[in-house]
């Protein structure tokens, strides 16, 4: 006579549920075509969502549409340098970081942008894995900053 197995007890786990977290939207300026669609392809594997723009004049029209987490600008674009844009972008959204970019990387140049109020610099050319690292690292000083910000407002209502 064979056993009976002893009944299952049902599980006791739950199941978490992890919200999804929107991909993080980042603009791409740079008046070579071609380096920006690359930049933007290179994010686009990483998961974030990326728009491009080759004209500080189409990057200023994406911004009056979309919010953008974090941008990368060229330094010297013809229409307006990558100083002026990001001076442009930042006074229409205080939350949006910046990254420059530069071929002209010295530091000096970085120097300035970081007292302009770019987070962050690169010098062209990049590797793929140094742009993917330094976008993490701004994204990350973004929400902590986000959450600074969130904590002094909340602060300030009582």
């Amino acid at each position: 006579m064979k056993k009976k197995a002893p009944p299952k007890k049902a599980s006791t786990k739950m199941k978490v549920i992890k919200p999804k977290i929107a991909p993080a939207r980042l603009l791409v300026v740079d008046d070579e075509a071609d380096f920006a669609k690359l930049i933007q392809t290179i994010l686009n594997q990483v998961g974030y969502k990326v728009d491009m723009a080759i004209s500080a004049t189409q990057a200023i029209a994406l911004q009056r549409k979309n919010a953008y987490d974090l941008a990368l600008v060229d330094l010297r674009m013809p229409e307006m340098t990558g100083l002026e844009l990001l001076q442009y972008l930042k006074a229409r959204d205080r939350s949006i970081f910046v990254i420059l970019m530069t071929a002209y990387g010295s530091f000096s140049v970085g120097i300035e942008a970081l007292r302009q109020g770019a987070c962050d610099y690169v010098a062209k050319p990049f590797k793929n894995k140094a742009l993917k690292e330094k976008v993490a690292e701004a994204l990350q000083r973004r929400q902590q900053y986000l959450r600074e910000q969130h904590n002094h407002s909340s602060v300030d209502e009582l």
